[in-house]
């Protein structure tokens, strides 16, 4: 009976290397010192780089300042900004001090709900890039400037770029006396914290997740992540935002890997995918990493993309559903296409080379050192082929979610994290999964899984985009309702949708279908570009004048 358990592991055979962030940071400058690690390109062709030394000599620079001004090891100090040579060089500055690095995704919010997060991480200082943003940058000053805020608090507070719209001092500006350049940086333990990751909170309440320095250094998907490819040498091109676990720079510089990247807000703007094919073809990058949408923008570009007459070697995605039509590139402008499962809080799990063949939820092999089990209602082990919530047990996973007891009760289990994802392992110990668990919609008795209802209506022509949700209904307490936005074809109406889904889902009795069509223009966003599940499930609520 144990065989036919949902269970799978691949062990570690790697040595662990009891070293910190830092220590490798040492060893990369000590064997590579004019080695171009990070490359920065700007819209109109600009170039910025930084090497192995340059990185180590101004981020030590920056670290004596913090240490200087009363940072102590196992401080928290938050990197807010988009990404930017300084951003790397800030978070290495704040390794070297001795600091835990707080990554904060800047939101177009006000300075007060910064400093909400920025308190509930009990964050000391904070190394920010707020652009040119006249009312955050005022808003900011009249708090560090305010009597009653300097007695309650003392934030250190030092700009990534130099601005001329404030006074306050960027990290070119810094400028030690001849004994602040001789301050002794402190020795940092492995199994101390290195940084947290703050979650967007697309559900409406972000999360604090701790990463070890011996987690990182010791993370199987570094090379992978690093390199954005299964060839560990790659310069490789990703411009997804730093503060994001599948957009730290900190794999590809721990690998020895070259990062090509621009500003998010550029890459994220689907008229940029053919400038960025040109950074690409410029900077002779092997591979890359794309969301999804981006390859969407690169089939519908395709044609122009191919007269570049350059082609990667791989393309890693995530992060979001994977379907079929996205592996149309293969073998055109990529030889390879790999998929990348993980969260903030597992790290990368697991990954896949895909193929126009794939099978659809299929996430591939483990990374080593990662064991995998699909779990019922009593969290016991399901058999194979049953459907159930995804644990898993990695050291290379998260410490904890910070100041949060009761969040770390709930996702724990015997060491096991609780993902949020519902799968099934196959009896041929294939891992797919299938949505997630507050995706499965109790409708009366049955259980319908959103994603899967997601897939079918995604496919029908005319649909570009679709979020499937539960909505309370007074008989079966939850309903189905799919929100939906159209391309260019008006005239698809929900009566059309409606049969279609019928003939693939069945009726919204005993099959799939939803109760509910619910058309929009478009999706409410956060800034990170994804869809703002919070304010969207509001607006469906009132249209439908449910409570």
């Amino acid at each position: 009976m144990t065989a036919n358990l949902s269970y799978l592991s691949c062990p570690n055979m790697e040595e662990v290397r009891y070293k910190s962030i830092v220590d490798i940071l040492h060893e990369r400058v000590n064997a590579f010192p004019n080695k171009e690690i990070c490359v920065q390109r700007f819209q109109g062709g600009g170039r910025e780089s930084l090497t192995y030394r340059e990185l180590l000599e101004r981020s030590t620079y920056i670290a004596k300042y913090l240490v200087c001004k009363g940072i102590k090891a196992g401080d928290s100090v938050a990197i807010i900004g988009p990404n930017s040579i300084e951003w790397i060089v800030a978070e290495f500055a704040i390794f070297l001090s001795g600091a835990v690095a707080v990554h904060i995704y800047k939101t177009s919010e006000s300075f007060s709900e910064t400093l909400k997060l920025l308190k509930k991480t009990k964050c000391d200082a904070v190394l920010i890039d707020p652009e040119s943003d006249k009312i955050y940058i005022s808003d900011m000053e009249s708090y560090l400037s305010d009597d009653e805020s300097r007695q309650q608090d003392t934030l250190l507070t030092v700009l990534l770029q130099t601005s001329k719209l404030t006074t306050l001092k960027s990290i070119d500006e810094v400028v030690l006396t001849p004994e602040e350049e001789t301050v002794s940086l402190p020795r940092l333990q492995p199994e101390s914290c290195a940084l947290i990751f703050v979650t967007s909170g697309s559900t409406g309440n972000p999360k604090s997740v701790e990463m070890t320095h011996l987690a990182i250094v010791n993370a199987p998907y570094t090379s992978f992540i690093g390199a954005g490819s299964d060839c560990p040498c790659h310069t490789v091109y990703n411009d997804r935002p730093f503060c994001w676990l599948g957009g730290s720079p900190l794999f590809s510089i721990l690998n020895g890997n070259k990062r090509v990247f621009v500003d998010t807000a550029i890459g994220m703007r689907k008229e940029n995918i053919l400038s960025i094919w040109e950074i690409i073809t410029t900077e002779r990058c092997e591979s890359a990493g794309f969301l999804p949408y981006a390859i969407v923008d690169i089939l519908e570009n395709l044609d122009s993309i191919l007269q570049f007459d350059y082609k990667l070697y791989s393309i890693t995605t995530g992060g979001q559903y994977i379907d079929r039509k996205l592996t149309g590139i293969i073998g055109k402008c990529t030889e390879k296409m790999f998929m990348a499962y993980g969260s903030t809080e597992i790290g990368f799990a697991a990954v896949i080379e895909l193929s126009r063949d794939m099978e659809e939820g299929h996430i591939g092999s483990l990374f080593p050192g990662y064991e995998v089990k699909i779990t019922g209602d009593k969290t016991q082990c399901l058999i194979h082929g049953e459907l159930g919530e995804i644990l898993i047990r990695s050291p290379f996973m998260l410490r904890r979610y910070r100041d949060a007891p009761e969040l770390n009760t709930a996702s724990f289990n015997n060491g096991w994290f609780r993902t949020g994802d519902v799968g099934i392992i196959t009896t041929e110990s294939k891992l797919f999964v299938k949505g997630k668990s507050n995706d499965v919609i109790k409708r009366g008795g049955l259980k319908v899984l959103s994603s899967v209802v997601e897939s079918v209506i995604s496919k029908l022509p005319g649909v570009r985009e679709v979020v499937v949700m539960a909505v309370p209904d007074t008989r079966l307490l939850e309903e189905v309702c799919a929100c939906y936005a159209l391309k260019d074809e008006p005239d698809i109406t929900d009566v059309d949708l409606d049969k279609k889904c019928e003939a693939v889902l069945g009726d919204n009795v005993l099959g799939n279908k939803p109760s509910y069509f619910l058309r929009f223009d478009s999706f409410p966003k956060l800034t990170n570009g994804k869809t703002d599940k919070v304010q969207l499930k509001r607006q469906v609520l009132d249209r439908l004048n449910l409570t």
